[in-house]
């Protein structure tokens, strides 16, 4: 892992840039490959929601007819009771429809995505080349994105230590053994990972870190280490029980769905 001191220090006018706009630089190294994108969290009832279907599918009102050809009417049958058509089902979807439109707002990461795809420029130049002349990405839907075009240099991409995911360290130390294992790496790699699962819905992803996995059980163990105190300690030897090569298995397919879904620039 890069040292700290080998990372550029952040101007005034920087911090200035990137505290305004609440958005952040973010350095991904991918494999062989690395690079720079950006990233915001905002509320979701400020984005835009998911494209309405064009075209609502048509009720099958021939199929009955149909059917209803097809049975010829007895006579002589008994009236049928109105109860044996009340149907609980379409009741309960109202029910989780407005469950859905009540639900609360939340923080969810947007990066600069466009049709699927993570744009992550290999230069900080190309980055804001881009940036200066597009609007055609996701991020664009932010409210302060026509400021952040306005402002940005490439002198302002420099990322925080924070904001920095060495991916490709990931398999290889979990590989390692548990006695080599970097909790604040693995933590980090577990952070952007559930950020570009939702970004890019991809619920492969998702579902592998989501609450309940075993990598999630992972990072959560790993998170308690960084704690310390006696809970760290017992910690610890949870991590004894843990599976080196499965989780470095899962963590390579993770890593894999998330590199088919970069969109290299630059």
């Amino acid at each position: 892992m890069a040292a700290e001191s080998d990372a550029p220090e952040r101007g005034a006018d920087t911090e200035k840039l990137w505290n305004e706009t609440g958005v952040d630089p973010v350095e991904l190294h991918l494999g062989k490959d690395s690079g720079y994108t950006l990233r915001a969290y905002r509320m979701s009832d400020t984005l835009p929601g998911p494209e309405k279907e064009e075209a609502a599918e048509e009720e099958p009102e021939d199929d009955d007819e149909d059917a209803e050809d097809a049975v010829p009417e007895d006579p002589d049958a008994d009236e049928p009771d109105p109860a044996d058509f009340e149907d609980d089902e379409p009741e309960a979807e109202e029910d989780d429809d407005e469950d859905a439109l009540d639900a609360a707002p939340e923080e969810v990461p947007v990066f600069l995505t466009r049709k699927g795809k993570l744009l992550v420029f290999r230069e900080p130049a190309a980055l804001v080349a881009y940036v200066r002349d597009n609007d055609d990405h996701d991020l664009a839907a932010i409210e302060e994105w026509a400021d952040l075009k306005d402002r940005v240099s490439e002198d302002d991409i420099v990322c925080d230590e924070a904001d920095t995911y060495e991916l490709d360290l990931v398999v290889a130390n979990l590989r390692g053994g548990q006695d080599a294992w970097e909790p604040e790496l693995l933590i980090k790699a577990a952070e952007v990972g559930r950020d570009l699962g939702y970004a890019l819905k991809n619920d492969s992803v998702i579902a592998a870190l989501a609450p309940g996995s075993p990598l999630d059980d992972l990072d959560e163990t790993f998170r308690v280490v960084v704690d310390g105190g006696l809970k760290g300690k017992f910690a610890k030897r949870r991590l004894k029980r843990n599976d080196a090569q499965q989780a470095a298995i899962a963590w390579r397919g993770v890593i894999a769905k998330i590199n088919d879904h970069v969109e290299w620039r630059g």
